[in-house]
């Protein structure tokens, strides 16, 4: 009985070291943590594809895309040199690695299956796909106030609110001064402010215009348009007196200068009067010699 005993505790020994060493051996292999497999992005932007490994160990990592003839990268070697691929790589607080191959202004040409491979003498391959879409991004959710912000008194005033939604289009906006919310038909603003409102749904847009007629020194301040708590901007608006035009004196309406015109034409009569007082002396003198002759 205790022969029986003694044998099964060998073959609990054993088994749990053939366990231990299984499980160390297996510990010992890559493996890839799950990453966004599926990438899709627009023309002109960048895509980042993530490569997450465990137990990497001294193995390289290659990036290639595939139906290529060459590697995008082998370890931290960029093959061939080109300046829209790069690399992120780091080892995170767990000890896993991190090999990102970054594709900088991509292309439709760039679409395809990206695959991170380890080298070891099995092979251990990860696929990511990029996806291109032949376009420019969309503008972000968001909002913009524009206009002149530096007019004449008695100038209009035209600031444009244009809101773009992350799903939809707002439904309105509402518009501040100073604080105090603008209604047309007040008596400050009576007659001379106008609110325009235009909803494109299909774009998930919103514009609105403030025009405000005959500005006075009164609506210096600052303007707000405001779509909502996290959308809103504003703008300070300045009324400067218009300069005025004045008549400068001594002119007439070709622009000469009176002073100046006078004085020529005064000048000028001496001129002749001098000149016909040395040509009558001439004469004189030519008499007399023909006289004394």
């Amino acid at each position: 009985m205790e022969l029986i005993h003694s044998w099964m505790m060998v073959v609990f020994t054993f088994s749990s070291l053939s366990t231990v060493t299984f499980i160390s051996g297996y510990t010992q292999v890559p493996y890839f943590h799950e990453t966004e497999p599926n990438i899709t992005v627009h023309t002109g932007q960048t895509a980042i594809l993530r490569c997450t490994i465990e137990n990497l160990g001294p193995k390289m990592v290659v990036w290639r895309k595939l139906g290529s003839g060459y590697p995008l990268t082998i370890g931290e070697m960029i093959f061939p040199a080109n300046d829209k691929i790069d690399l992120q790589q780091k080892k995170d607080w767990m000890g896993r690695d991190h090999w990102n191959l970054v594709i900088k202004r991509v292309d439709p040409s760039d679409a395809g299956q990206y695959e991170c491979q380890v080298s070891s003498s099995k092979s251990f391959v990860y696929l990511v796909q990029l996806n291109v879409i032949d376009s420019p991004p969309e503008p972000s959710p968001g909002l913009t106030l524009t206009g002149k912000t530096i007019v004449n008194h008695n100038e209009r005033i035209n600031l444009t609110c244009l809101v773009k939604g992350e799903s939809r289009a707002p439904e309105d906006v509402d518009w501040f001064f100073n604080g105090v919310k603008i209604v047309p038909g007040s008596s400050r603003w009576r007659n001379r402010v106008y609110i325009t409102r235009e909803r494109e749904p299909y774009k998930r847009e919103f514009k609105s215009h403030l025009i405000i007629d005959n500005s006075r020194f009164s609506d210096r301040g600052v303007f707000v348009c405001r779509a909502s708590a996290d959308l809103v901007e504003s703008e300070s608006v300045t009324i400067l007196e218009a300069p005025t035009l004045k008549p400068k004196k001594n002119r007439d309406v070709t622009g000469n200068n009176h002073g100046k015109f006078v004085s020529d034409r005064k000048n000028g009569s001496s001129n002749s009067l001098q000149s016909s007082c040395v040509h009558l002396t001439l004469i004189i003198q030519l008499i007399a010699l023909t006289w004394t002759s």
